[in-house]
């Protein structure tokens, strides 16, 4: 009879394989003594957007978030410019594993354009007087479900609101 072995998860990972739909039987952990984090999680997830057809074709679709910034601005503050704001959101970005892509001036209005290989693509505009930023994402619907984009969305969101959730 085989040893049944207890599935070692960190409650943020688990809340985030209910949240994700990933399985978490099916993921290697890389926490301490082998512990799914929420890294793990993500990483996982991440596979399930599609890659690209061969072929680049011109349907894209776009969506935007409005970030409260105000706690990450303090937090960049007390590192005497250490850090910067775009420095920040291009880690962010890059953990979700999309690209980044610099607007000239901010994005209001703009969805930045999908490039040939790309399913999908973050802009993020300027902080505002009031400390918001606004976020696009533009995406390529046959590789990526709106669904998986508004997660994407939320995610990127929740990095520039919370910027501790970066640690996790």
């Amino acid at each position: 009879m085989a040893e049944k072995t207890r599935l070692r998860a960190s409650p943020y990972a688990r809340k985030g394989a209910r949240e994700l739909g990933v399985a978490l039987d099916a993921i290697t952990g890389t926490g301490p003594n082998g512990r799914i984090v929420r890294r793990d999680v993500e990483a996982a997830a991440r596979p399930l957007v599609k890659a690209p057809a061969e072929t680049f074709t011109e349907t894209s679709a776009g969506c935007y978030a409005t970030a409260d910034v105000r706690e990450l601005l303090a937090a960049l503050n007390t590192l005497s410019g250490a850090l910067t704001f775009s420095v920040f959101a291009g880690r962010a970005a890059t953990r979700l594993g999309v690209p980044l892509r610099p607007m000239e001036r901010g994005v209001e209005g703009a969805m930045p354009a999908l490039r040939p290989g790309e399913s999908a693509v973050l802009a993020v505009g300027d902080v505002t007087a009031d400390e918001t930023v606004r976020i696009h994402l533009t995406y390529a619907p046959a590789a990526l479900s709106d669904g998986a984009a508004a997660d994407l969305l939320r995610a990127m969101k929740g990095f520039l609101e919370k910027p501790l959730t970066m640690l996790l």
